[in-house]
Formats: C-alpha cells, sequence, structure tokens
C-alpha cells in the first residue's frame, strides 16, 4: 500500500516535496489557500485542495488525520503555521513535519511537541559554506549532534595504501560508508572517452584507495578537518 501524505503551504519548497513524494508514487494531498497555486499543482498530486488549515473541520473533511505524515510549508504566516501544527497533534497524526524559517521558530515548534522541524535556509547555507571553505569537500549532510556525513576527494596521503593501513577508524574516528570510483567508458558514437562513477559497495580492510577515489565518511566536523587539512 502507498504510503500517504498531506502537503499544507505550496510555496517553492512545498511545492517541491509535494511533487517529489507523488513522483516516488506516494499518494498526496496538496492544500493552499490560494487557487492559481491548486490549479497549477493539481495535475501533478493524487488531490490538490484550496482550503483554510486553520480550520478543524475541514482538515479531517479530507482525511488528513489518516495520514503516514503531513509537512506543514507555510512561509508567510507563522501564526498559521502554529494553529495547524497545534491541530495536526490534537488530531493524532502520526507524524508532523513543520518548516521554520528562524531558530526562535524552530524552538517554538519544537516546544509544541512538532515531530520534526525542519529549516531548509539554515542547512543549505551551512552545506553551501562548508562545500566552499574547502575544495576538498565535495558533499556536506548534516546529521545532527555535530555529526555529518561528507564526500571528499582521497587525501593524497591515503593513496595506494589499504583500509587497513589508514585504519581511519582507530586514528580519525571517523566510519567510511562506502567509495565512488571513477572509471572510464569510450562513447561508441564518437570515440570519446567520458569519465564515470560508480559505486564500490561495501569497502573491506584490503581495499586500496586511489587517487580519484570520492570517499562517503560518516562523523563529526572537527574528525574529518584532522585528514583535509
Amino acid at each position: 500500500m502507498n504510503k500517504k501524505f498531506a502537503v499544507i503551504g505550496l510555496g517553492d519548497f512545498g511545492v517541491s516535496i509535494a511533487i517529489s513524494l507523488a513522483e516516488k508514487g506516494a499518494e498526496v494531498i496538496a492544500i493552499d489557500r490560494n487557487m492559481d497555486i491548486i490549479e497549477d499543482i493539481k495535475d501533478k498530486v493524487t488531490y490538490a485542495i484550496k482550503m483554510d488549515s486553520t480550520e478543524e473541520r475541514a482538515l479531517r473533511s479530507v482525511g488528513v488525520d489518516k495520514m503516514d505524515a503531513v509537512i506543514i510549508s507555510i512561509g508567510t504566516n507563522f501564526e498559521d503555521t502554529i494553529l495547524t501544527s497545534v491541530l495536526l497533534l490534537q488530531m493524532g497524526v502520526k507524524k508532523v513535519v513543520a518548516r521554520a524559517s528562524s531558530k526562535i521558530q524552530e524552538k517554538i515548534l519544537n516546544k509544541l511537541g512538532v515531530h520534526h522541524v525542519i529549516t531548509p535556509e539554515f542547512e543549505i547555507a551551512n552545506k553551501v559554506a562548508n562545500t566552499l571553505l574547502s575544495d576538498d569537500i565535495l558533499d556536506y549532510i548534516p546529521i545532527g549532534e555535530e555529526y555529518n556525513i561528507l564526500q571528499i576527494k582521497t587525501p593524497k596521503a591515503f593513496v595506494g595504501k589499504s583500509l587497513q593501513e589508514i585504519n581511519l577508524r582507530i586514528r580519525f574516528n571517523l566510519n567510511l560508508i562506502t567509495i565512488k570510483r571513477s572509471y572510464t567508458i569510450k562513447d561508441e558514437a564518437t570515440g570519446e572517452e567520458i569519465v564515470k562513477q560508480r559505486i564500490y559497495g561495501v569497502p573491506t580492510s584490503t581495499t586500496v584507495l586511489e587517487a580519484n577515489d570520492v570517499l562517503v565518511l560518516f562523523g563529526k566536523e572537527k574528525d574529518i578537518k584532522k585528514i583535509i587539512e
């Protein structure tokens, strides 16, 4: 059975989530007060409904209380976000996810008991800042409590060495999730060489790192910095 979601508030962020969930096979109800937005998205989700999410009867009428999760992405009116969050929690929605635009909003939503608070602007800013600060960091995903998943270029000191020799866990307090390894194929039509990447899989202690490998690591930022500085 497909999972069911409701997305309340269809700004850029809400629309992106609604369409992404629908494309992955979920049943999605998209809710907004603006009829023009409803018209734009109605063919891309299961249902698109013009509605005031601060009215409990309206929410129940479309079965929001039976959703696997409800995502609140009301961008301009935080009072509506609070009221909608409280209603959904009182209705016993399994998982309430709400967007916050500031740290104060994040604290308020957490105090209300919202199951998960997202702060996309801060998360994106943090990610961009980290990738800009070091040319060796290719991607950055904050997990929480100082832990991150990062993709980095293989440090020169590691090239040609096995994972057993490097001993990331003991020496650097880092876990290697996997390796992205580059390989070259020839385009049959043009004869040009094309560089692609494949996931190495689960590396073993005897895996030897190559110069063009990308390491996908899990650990604290301060520990990751030790191997790229």
